[in-house]
């Protein structure tokens, strides 16, 4: 019997992608696979495998469109923007706000101020689209999440809320080429990126969304983070978990779990992010769009202080479009939206230290990895120098994630009182911001880039 040979898309893609962990989990490579591919569960997030006992067919556009081995970012700028980014931290830009969704009931359930759900209904409501691509926590399964494409109004404001771990949201791409109407869609950078390119390749489904959203975006987590928390909480079977919300109650809101016992595990949010130096996900170190560069409206938590203060949930809104920034004016005067613009400079603020974590310090990862022989995505532009005193800064950095993700310190945090780890990693936490804030914001605003080939 002859050897079958294998689709040598797919692998172009496993060796230079999957197998090389660069995979961001997107689900793109699955869409265009002719049902040949799907996503396996594994310790390292969701991967793309062959469906057993089929061959692989994978459409050319799959590479084009991984996220895993860079987009070219200065090209999708020209692209969709017509130009480069005036400030290259933010990306492309055309005005920035902060603001809230003026309907109680959706900024309550939202995870900062409701402004990405309260568009999405804004958009159903008036028929600009008969979907919204969305991720809904609790499907199939109460502590999973996957992409729908939401029909109603209840749809978008159930599935409101974010989700920390990752989910191939592009793999709705074949729902997207066979539904019958215009579509909206939210998704993380990565997916973004992938979208546009699908867009730019001329992909019918892809080319169904009118309007392109999504959230900021920092670091996730594996799923392995949630089974370590519960875990903690003497909880080992998943089938235990009748309810799983990431962001639940006033803003900033914490993690919020119930169980079929009737127990309601909670941690606040900045006291569970203790999990992060333990399963942050690789293409949250490889990634350099913290503030999702290629939407047409993109979203923030508004850290400020005179915004935390007053509670309720506010959120930093950039607009990047044409079409972007007229819809956010009509929602404004249809009182749906309350918005105050500011400046740059403050908006820059309020994220300073994750814009640094992608605009320095992925470069500096990326820049480790070429070193070490192994390869990495290429965006199409880097940093045109990065002082000695930030690279010792991520050369820290990566020490601690380096230890806390061994076996035996993930096992370790698990028999820690839960009642003291989540303290002791706050203060530990803000006294790190504190003393490596002055290097690592240093030069951030003046830091300049170059264009590769």
């Amino acid at each position: 019997m002859a050897h079958e040979v294998e689709d040598t898309t797919f692998s172009r893609l496993r060796s230079e992608v999957i197998d090389t962990g660069l995979c961001t989990h997107c689900g793109t490579c699955v869409a265009l696979s002719a049902g040949t591919l799907h996503m396996c569960s594994t310790s390292m997030g969701p991967t793309p495998a062959a469906v057993p006992g089929r061959r692989v067919r994978l459409d050319p556009a799959a590479y084009e469109a991984c996220p895993g081995k860079g987009i070219h970012y200065p090209t999708a700028y020209c692209d969709l923007f017509g130009g480069l980014p005036r400030n290259w931290l933010i990306g492309p830009y055309r005005r920035v706000f902060v603001g809230y969704s003026r309907v109680s009931e959706i900024r309550r359930r939202a995870a900062s101020g409701g402004v990405l759900t309260q568009t999405l209904v804004y958009l159903l409501e008036k028929e600009k689209i008969d979907g919204a691509v969305v991720v809904c926590q609790g499907q199939p399964r109460p502590w999973q999440a996957e992409p729908i494409i939401a029909r109603s109004v209840d749809e978008v404001i159930r599935a409101s809320q974010s989700v920390y771990v990752p989910v191939p949201v592009n793999t709705i791409l074949t729902d997207m080429e066979t539904f019958n109407g215009r579509l909206a869609y939210v998704g993380l950078p990565d997916q973004v990126a992938s979208l546009r390119q699908l867009q730019k390749l001329g992909y019918r489904g892809a080319l169904k969304a009118d309007y392109v959203l999504g959230p900021y975006v920092g670091v996730s987590m594996y799923f392995g983070a949630i089974e370590s928390y519960l875990r903690s909480n003497g909880i080992r079977d998943l089938n235990d978990v009748v309810e799983l919300r990431y962001r639940e109650g006033e803003w900033p809101g914490y993690l919020q779990i119930r169980t079929r016992s009737g127990a309601v595990l909670r941690a606040r949010k900045f006291y569970y992010n203790y999990l992060i130096p333990f399963y942050i996900t690789q293409s949250s170190l490889l990634s350099v769009d913290f503030t999702n560069e290629l939407t047409d409206i993109s979203v923030g938590d508004a850290w400020h202080p005179r915004y935390e203060e007053r509670g309720g949930g506010f959120s930093v809104v950039v607009v990047r479009s044409e079409k972007g920034e007229d819809l956010l004016m009509a929602m404004q005067r249809a009182g749906m939206l309350a918005l105050e613009e500011i400046g740059l400079e403050e908006a820059l603020s309020m994220h300073a230290h994750m814009l640094d974590f992608k605009k320095r310090g992925a470069f500096i990862r990326l820049q480790w990895r070429e070193a070490m022989g192994k390869q990495g995505p290429d965006y199409g532009y880097r940093p045109t120098s990065i002082p000695l005193e930030r690279k010792m800064v991520e050369l820290v950095i990566l020490l601690i994630f380096g230890i806390c993700r061994t076996r035996f310190s993930r096992r370790l945090i698990e028999l820690l009182p839960l009642g003291l780890v989540g303290p002791v990693f706050e203060v530990l936490r803000r006294a790190w911001k504190k003393v490596s804030k002055p290097t690592k914001r240093k030069g951030l605003g003046h830091v300049s880039f170059e264009i590769s080939a």
